[in-house]
Formats: structure tokens, sequence, C-alpha cells
């Protein structure tokens, strides 16, 4: 419900299915089972250091929730607001006199995660192919090093080998429960990636759990939607209640 695993290569054998990817960051497998009702059990590893099991059962009438409602300011009226240090140190205020009047989108993620690398990917494409001024794009940093100047070393390294040409900042460490004290408004950081979209009076408008990233299904509709709702926000002057 909140992202995928990017792109995967598989076989099936008889009853057995399985599909893996490793792109010199991240190692998965799934490994399923076909039983005679058609349903499905397996197994999934990342890497070596984590294991669980899975199961399916075909449902034509199943619906994922909606990307947009899963996250959301626990008072509406509250303003987004932070600061934190950006990959070369400097600490950056998300509601400082840089960014004030311009259409913000906070992107929560981390170096560490594929889905993220995805997003970013999208994002620096959209904005080398849609510049505009009053547009600003933020990156939160999540990482799995709680020390702050490896922490910075890994951001900027991304930063630099992916010629960003929007901010990271280092928002603190990945584990969900203690990111979420870092954006105390939000009910919860439930997906790395998470899209926070904020109108040019700061109010923000909507926040999209998760990316269905190149390898899905969903991916143009997604840009296509993604496309019409910024310039939406673009062409606004004043909130729109």
């Amino acid at each position: 419900e909140t992202g995928d695993y990017r792109f995967l290569e598989g076989t099936v054998q008889a009853d057995k299915l399985y599909l893996s990817a490793f792109d010199g960051a991240h190692a998965f497998l799934f490994e399923g089972k076909v039983l005679e009702d058609g349903s499905l059990i397996g197994t999934f590893r990342s890497g070596t250091h984590y294991q669980t099991t899975w199961e399916a059962r075909r449902n034509p009438d199943f619906e994922l929730a909606d990307p947009d409602s899963l996250t959301f300011l626990t008072d509406p009226a509250q303003p987004l607001s932070f600061q934190f240090p950006n990959q070369d140190g400097e600490l950056v205020a998300f509601d400082g006199p840089k960014l004030a009047g311009k259409v913000r989108i906070v992107q929560i993620m981390g170096t560490w995660c594929p889905n993220c690398r995805d997003e970013t990917d999208f994002l620096r494409e959209y904005l080398a192919e849609n510049p505009n001024p009053d547009l600003a794009v933020l990156g939160l940093a999540f990482e799995k090093h709680r020390d702050r100047e490896q922490s910075l070393a890994i951001i900027h390294r991304y930063h630099e080998r992916l010629e960003l040409p929007y901010d990271l900042l280092w928002a603190g460490y990945y584990q969900k429960e203690e990111a979420a004290k870092a954006l105390p408004m939000l009910n919860q950081i439930l997906s790395y990636p998470t899209m926070i979209f904020v109108d040019r009076s700061g109010r923000v408008r909507r926040i999209h759990t998760g990316f269905s990233g190149p390898a899905t299904s969903k991916y143009e509709a997604f840009k296509a939607d993604f496309e019409e709702y910024v310039q939406q926000l673009l062409s606004e002057k004043t909130t729109t209640f």
C-alpha cells in the first residue's frame, strides 16, 4: 500500500515462483508456492538481515487505500514547520524568507530507500523539464545513522552523485516512530517516501503516502496527476479554501 520493490525479474517452475532484484545496494528475493486452491504462500528476504512470510489470495474486488488519505495533519490549521541542516551542513528553515510565497514540495525520504530513489529521479527530471522559480522542493532524509557527520556525509554524496537541484536536509534517524517526532504536526510517518504539497500561503494541501514507481502500472497516472496538481497550485495566487 506504500510503494513497490522496483524492478523484479523472475521465473515460474511448476508450482514454484521466484522474483528477485539486486541493484548494488538492495537485494530482494521472493519465493512462493501455488497451492491447489490458487492461493500463494511464500517468503521474502531483504539482504541478510530481514526475512518474513507472506500469503496471497485472488480478490478482484480489493482496492488499496487512497494514498492521499493515510498521512495527515493532526490539526489542519497548524502550519508545517522545521529547520534542519542540508547536504552542506547549512541550516535551512521551511518557513524562511527564501521559500516564502512559493509552492513547496517536501519529500520525506532516505538515501537507503529504493522507492525514494525512484521518486528522487522523478523529481529531478520534473524540475529539469519544468523550471519554475515559484516552485521549491526540499528533501528530508531520515538516515540509518544517528551520528550527524556520518549522516551528512552520506547525504552529501547522494546529492552530488544524483546532481540534485534541490536541498536534502538531514532530519534524523530513520526508525518511523522516532522520525515522527521530527514532524510532530503529522499523525504518523507511515512510508518512505511521503510527499507533502504546500501552497503559496504555507498551507498543507495534500500528503501523498508512498510512491508507485516506474516498475508499476500506476506510474504514468501518478506522473499526470502530479503535473496537473502542481500546475494548479502554481496558478493560485491565494489559498483556495
